[in-house]
């Protein structure tokens, strides 16, 4: 999640509602409920300007880095989203495996057929390892579990940012934790245990999702621009004429005004 530097006022507020999850922990998870869903509907907004934002002539830097890192973020969502996909191909791979023991095959072309499954789902495996491994928005890789992070500046004055890390969406044990198919789904066991690994990667996989959605929005919500210079005042700054400039000169003012002796 989106980590973000706060001020004093912000760490007393935070020690404060530590305090009333401690007392009062319905009340506690129903303020947060209600916060996150403000900061998702404030997000959303913002990430509606910001994206119309890169068509203007030129955006202050920390404006820059907070739609890179938007894109970043919405780039691993895709990601996530053909991860995903393959996790439910992986799961209906050990569906068809089930479906071979109830067959009139012989016993041996049902092992052939689970041979083929398992090699399926091993390819699956490695299709969500090249997705994890290859999703670069520019120079940060947010889901190949190597320590890939966002740090991105929430103002014009660089006096907070914000710090999101990545995640391991690979199918390793530090990650999504696929199993291989060792007996090449040729016992109910194998098969139970990796139907039931799918199923927790599918969960995890959306999680890191939500997780990246709800960050992007709140990165959104956070920004704050550089306010605007007054127009009137630049104009009526340009427009103030100089003291001296009209003065009349005193010797041209003395010919003008005076009469000639008649």
């Amino acid at each position: 999640m989106i980590a973000i530097e706060t001020t004093s006022s912000g760490r007393a507020r935070e020690a404060w509602l530590a305090l009333e999850a401690l007392a009062n922990p319905k009340a506690a998870h129903r303020r947060r409920k209600a916060d996150r869903l403000a900061a998702l509907a404030k997000g959303r907004k913002a990430l509606d300007r910001l994206r119309a934002m890169p068509h203007m002539p030129a955006l202050p830097p920390h404006l820059a880095e907070a739609v890179a890192a938007i894109e970043t973020l919405e780039a691993a969502v895709l990601s996530l989203d053909s991860v995903g996909h393959r996790l439910a191909d992986a799961d209906e791979l050990v569906d068809a495996a089930e479906q071979a023991d109830r067959t009139d095959l012989p016993a041996d072309a049902e092992d052939a057929a689970r041979a083929l499954l398992a090699e399926r789902y091993d390819e699956l495996r490695e299709d969500i390892d090249r997705i994890a491994r290859t999703a670069y928005a520019g120079r940060v890789n947010l889901l190949d579990g190597l320590g890939g992070e966002l740090t991105v500046p929430l103002d014009a004055r660089g006096r907070s940012s914000a710090a999101i890390p990545g995640v391991n969406a690979t199918s390793e044990a530090e990650g999504l934790a696929l199993p291989a198919p060792e007996l090449a789904f040729a016992t109910a066991a194998e098969r139970t245990a990796i139907r039931q690994a799918i199923a927790a990667a599918r969960q995890q996989a959306a999680a890191f999702a939500a997780r990246f959605e709800v960050d992007a929005a709140l990165l959104a919500a956070r920004i704050q621009p550089e306010p605007p210079t007054s127009g009137r005042r630049r104009k009526a700054r340009r427009r103030a004429p100089d003291p001296g400039a009209h003065a009349p000169d005193p010797d041209s003012h003395s010919a003008h005004s005076a009469k000639e002796p008649v």
